[in-house]
């Protein structure tokens, strides 16, 4: 076994007694993410007037991150139910996918957060050339969407490259205990930096948003249905903040602080753990809630099968009573 056996001592705790029952709560939870996030984006993509609207596609892109982050959960899952101290293979790829995918979430309610600000402003402001007119135009939404998952992805290259994927000491699989410092600095540097510069960016952009709105609180009737739903998603952004600032909380402290926190019982870890998968479970749904253009669509769903329903069973119903008489 690589290192020294104090070193490595957690990793037998980590496929201890608690493994089982944690491996089926991060199961369960992020199948339910995944499935949400499908039915999101296919909500989404398969509606004409929501496709048209550019701006959700960065909500659609946080979809899909959120949806490649839990399906490695689900690979984690699999990899701490059935794994050992000698069977540790499929947690390290599992770690590599968990950070990677984890990161690219993080930046996503920053980039909506953004969009938004520069959206709305230049209805109050002469059009001209900018870098953020540029840089959030339609035809650049794809390619930016597309950059930031390749940004996400070389971020985490120093880990990739020193084999420092697998058994997490927070209680899941991500970055297995550091043993030098340039590697814990790496990792502070690419998912740390990421979750925390996501979070103060978002929190800027919304506030800069709310001075906005409460200075122009009267608005053309040709634009008031962006301020709408500006007002809408910005609802959803600052509750997809401030969620993540508390339920994430203790899985960035712990996996931060691997080398300065004392050991704990990793039952402990994991109990302290399992609240980050709430947050992304919300996100979908509060979306649909709280923005006007994705409630009417999924109400109109609603109401199409449950006419569809009705319609079934009056046919059942009728061949029934026609083949009594």
């Amino acid at each position: 076994m690589e290192g020294s056996n104090a070193t490595f001592e957690y990793v037998y705790d980590f496929y201890g007694p608690s493994a089982s029952w944690f491996a089926i709560y991060i199961f369960a939870t992020s199948t339910f993410i995944v499935i949400s996030n499908i039915f999101f984006t296919i909500l989404t993509l398969s509606t004409p007037k929501l496709r048209e609207n550019v701006a959700n596609w960065f909500l659609v892109g946080l979809s899909i991150s959120d949806q490649l982050h839990y399906l490695s959960h689900v690979v984690d899952a699999y990899a701490i139910y059935t794994g050992s101290i000698n069977n540790r293979y499929w947690c390290s790829i599992a770690g590599a996918f968990v950070l990677t995918t984890g990161t690219c979430s993080f930046g996503f309610p920053a980039i909506i957060a953004a969009d938004r600000y520069y959206k709305i402003s230049t209805i109050t402001k002469p059009s001209g050339f900018s870098i953020s007119s540029v840089l959030f135009s339609k035809r650049a939404t794809i390619p930016l969407i597309v950059s930031w998952f390749f940004i996400a992805a070389i971020s985490n290259l120093p880990l990739m490259l020193n084999d420092a994927f697998g058994e997490d000491p927070s209680g899941f699989c991500g970055a297995k205990k550091f043993t030098s410092i340039p590697l814990l600095l790496g990792y502070e540097f690419s998912v740390i930096f990421a979750f925390v510069c996501s979070l103060a960016l978002t929190g800027i952009y919304y506030y800069r948003l709310t001075k906005w709105l409460k200075k122009h609180q009267t608005v053309s009737t040709r634009n008031h249905q962006e301020v709408d739903y500006t007002r809408a998603v910005m609802r959803v952004m600052k509750i997809v903040t401030l969620m993540p600032l508390f339920l994430d909380g203790p899985v960035v402290i712990l996996s931060a602080g691997q080398m300065l926190l004392p050991e704990m019982p990793m039952w402990i870890n994991r109990a302290l753990v399992m609240p980050y998968f709430l947050s992304s479970a919300a996100n979908p749904w509060l979306t649909i809630a709280l923005v006007r253009q994705f409630r009417a669509r999924f109400t109109q769903l609603l109401f199409s099968a449950k006419s569809i329903v009705i319609k079934n069973v009056d046919t059942v119903n009728r061949s029934t009573i026609v083949r009594q008489l």
